[in-house]
């Protein structure tokens, strides 16, 4: 006779040992926000001395400065 597979699974056991995660505090959030914006200002900087991508965002900016016109002016899209 062949023997029956179980079909029961088994329910994996919770480690006993748990992680603690803390919130980073206030002072640490503000931190990482002055870094987040330094390097935001370095990027800014970088991009307005390469001329042939300025050329390009500013003509980006100009299509996208129309649409929102259209959009306010009530025009369809």
């Amino acid at each position: 006779m062949a023997a029956k597979k179980s079909t029961a699974k088994s329910t994996p056991k919770k480690s006993s040992a748990s992680i603690s995660i803390s919130s980073p505090s206030k002072m640490e959030m503000r931190k990482w926000e002055i870094e987040s914006a330094v390097n935001t200002l370095q990027r800014a900087a970088e991009i307005q001395k390469n001329t042939k991508l300025m050329a390009d965002v500013k003509k980006m900016a100009a299509e996208k400065a129309k649409e929102f016109n259209n959009i306010a002016g009530g025009k369809k899209i």
